[in-house]
């Protein structure tokens, strides 16, 4: 191996400070090291970048099995089932489905949600997404929606390929700063970037925020899956390194080596790449015999530290980051009841999470009726089912309990539950009454 030459180290020492200046200034004008001693200089010491682009979240989403898991376990729990729009509030949800209702139903399908839920998913990872709207009026994707006709399929898009490219300027409008037209830039089937679309606000939908200071959700979590990284990269190389048995060989200084290498019948020079491939036999048999004279063999094998408890410490960041418990982001099930207490919480949090993605699908549904999909309605309400809802098994056993209770009440001669509330724990009707057939009328009678 050749030495370096003092030019070859001032070159390395320029850069290196060049580096470290472009560092500082970035972070003194962008960064949020907490680091006071080392405010300066402290993110591109611990290797975390100033900035985080879509690009980088995006790899991350694609490559990170920690990111790739979270993005999809919140999307996975919070759509499970599928939302439904009703004509009123909550308290109209008993009552019979209004043709409103009947008629949104028939736009916004199943397939429709699945595209909702994958942009949803899509938005997670890089701050907004998009939704395409494919509507039958036969215009231009630059031209406005015409007014009655039905949407077709939505298409989600990642933020990466979806930019704003013209906005409102007129500072007495409603949108002003709102984007008038989007550039959408297709993706080849080889992965290429394809044309690029113009298009119209009427024929996309935006879910998160496209703004400039927009924080991404795996944004906060970034700078421990760096770490991360490192914990895993470096333990696996450490792991690789020991189990290759790199050899040292060290000579007596008796040795002639111009004699040994006549031996080979190489130079002296060329000695190195004949113990190199001593070095590949060895690694590569295993029944290999390494013969030396006035020389010592002995494998270069470092220990290899723990990685788990400073795995674990970034685990617990990123946990905290994302607000999902670790057992279930990494699906450890360490104890029966802490697992189960751990899901219930997640679960709560998708609900909660639920109750905003309603206020986005509130939106949907009002561009819908504003380019005409839909028919406009005085008030809807977004309904979702409960994550955390017992089970069949749960409900029989609160069913159980009641009438346990009550065994144990009527000894002071009044029972504590009614057989009808009985009933409606267990999932059941409260009546015992089967529910009218829609074939049948009321007389039992076929219709």
């Amino acid at each position: 191996m050749t030495q370096p030459n003092n030019l070859t180290l001032a070159v390395n020492h320029a850069l290196n400070d060049a580096r470290m200046a472009r560092a500082r200034m970035g972070l003194l004008t962008g960064g949020y090291a907490l680091d006071d001693k080392r405010k300066c200089s402290a993110w591109a010491e611990y290797g975390f970048p100033t900035d985080v682009t879509y690009d980088m979240l995006f790899g991350l989403y694609r490559r990170g099995g920690l990111a790739h898991g979270a993005v999809n376990k919140v999307i996975g729990a919070c759509w499970k089932t599928s939302p439904w729009i009703i004509e009123g509030d909550k308290l109209d949800e008993a009552k019979k489905e209004t043709p409103w209702e009947s008629a949104a139903t028939r736009t916004l399908t199943a397939r429709i949600w699945r595209s909702f839920a994958e942009g949803d998913r899509r938005r997670l990872v890089g701050r907004y997404s998009g939704l395409l709207l494919h509507i039958n009026d036969s215009q231009g994707w630059n031209k406005p929606v015409a007014k009655g006709k039905s949407l077709v399929k939505v298409t989600p898009a990642w933020a990466g390929a979806l930019k704003p490219s013209k906005f409102d300027t007129d500072e007495n409008s409603q949108t002003y700063g709102q984007p008038t037209e989007w550039e959408y830039a297709e993706t080849r089937r080889d992965g290429m970037v394809g044309r690029r679309v113009k298009i119209h606000p009427d024929r996309v939908f935006i879910l998160g925020d496209w703004d400039g200071d927009a924080i991404g959700w795996l944004e906060p979590a970034y700078n421990a899956f760096v770490s991360l990284e490192k914990v895993e990269g470096g333990s696996g190389e450490s792991f690789l390194k020991n189990a290759a048995r790199q050899l040292n060989i060290n000579f007596d200084k008796e040795i002639d080596f111009a004699n040994l290498a006549s031996m080979y019948g190489v130079s002296v020079t060329e000695l190195q790449e004949k113990f190199n491939e001593v070095a590949v036999e060895m690694n590569r048999g295993n029944d290999v015999v390494l013969p030396t004279q006035g020389a010592t063999v002995t494998p270069l094998v470092t220990a290899v530290a723990d990685p788990a408890p400073t795995y674990g410490i970034n685990l617990q960041t990123v946990s905290a980051a994302l607000d999902i418990p670790s057992r279930v982001l990494v699906g450890n099930q360490q104890g029966e009841r802490a697992s189960t207490e751990d899901q219930r919480y997640f679960n709560a949090t998708c609900q909660s999470r639920r109750m905003n993605l309603s206020f986005e699908i509130e939106d949907f549904a009002d561009h819908l009726v504003r380019i005409g999909i839909i028919k406009p309605v005085g008030e809807k309400t977004v309904m979702w089912d409960d994550l955390n809802e017992q089970t069949a098994v749960e409900k029989l056993e609160s069913a159980l309990k009641m009438s346990q209770i009550n065994q144990t009440s009527m000894a002071t001669g009044e029972a504590v539950f009614q057989s009808d509330e009985i009933r409606s724990a267990a999932g059941y009707d409260a009546d015992g009454a089967q529910p009218l057939d829609e074939d049948e009328d009321e007389d039992g009678g076929e219709t």
